[in-house]
């Protein structure tokens, strides 16, 4: 039994890591994509993506991406956190490929493989392929949100609701 006590506290250990991780991780998101945290968590696709991220660049590379994302928010002042972010994270070889990805991922709902010379530097896996995560993903991509629309084939607005105006840019706003 008392190994079985040393199991579980383990498991506690290894499962407080990976909350914390998956927490970098959604900041990370929220900075990239411009998209709140509730945003981003009503998606249902944070542990997803987060694990597909994972897979693909190892545990290795995805702790030196949060690395580098703590570091750039301690770093930046005030207001200036896209500024920073751009600096230590997109701009960076090592760094801005993955972000860039991690972007289109939550704006698409796919994936896009690295550059070549980013797979020579850094490993490269064998799930480091183009691909649809899933058909979540798609349904649940930002692009739908961004652009006010709905995904084709999934989420359907209800019968007559081609009738009515869409939602205009300049509501609101002063003439």
């Amino acid at each position: 039994m008392p190994g079985d006590a040393k199991s579980a506290s383990g498991e506690l250990v290894q499962i407080g890591i990976r909350s914390q991780t998956v927490e970098q991780f959604l900041g990370l998101s929220v900075a990239l994509t411009g998209f709140s945290r509730v945003e981003l968590l009503g998606t249902g696709m944070l542990e997803r993506y987060y694990d597909t991220v994972n897979l693909i660049i190892g545990e290795r590379e995805m702790g030196k991406l949060l690395t580098q994302w703590m570091e750039a928010k301690e770093r930046a002042l005030p207001g200036a956190l896209d500024e920073v972010v751009r600096e230590l994270l997109l701009e960076n070889f090592r760094y801005g490929p993955v972000a860039r990805r991690l972007i289109r991922l939550w704006y698409l709902g796919a994936w896009s493989q690295l550059p070549q010379e980013w797979r020579n530097a850094f490993g490269a896996t064998s799930y480091d392929v183009a691909h649809i995560v899933s058909p979540e993903a798609y349904q649940e991509s930002l692009v739908w949100t961004a652009g006010e629309a709905h995904p084709m084939g999934a989420k359907q607005q209800g019968f007559g609701t081609w009738a009515a105006p869409g939602p205009s840019h300049d509501e609101g706003k002063s003439q």
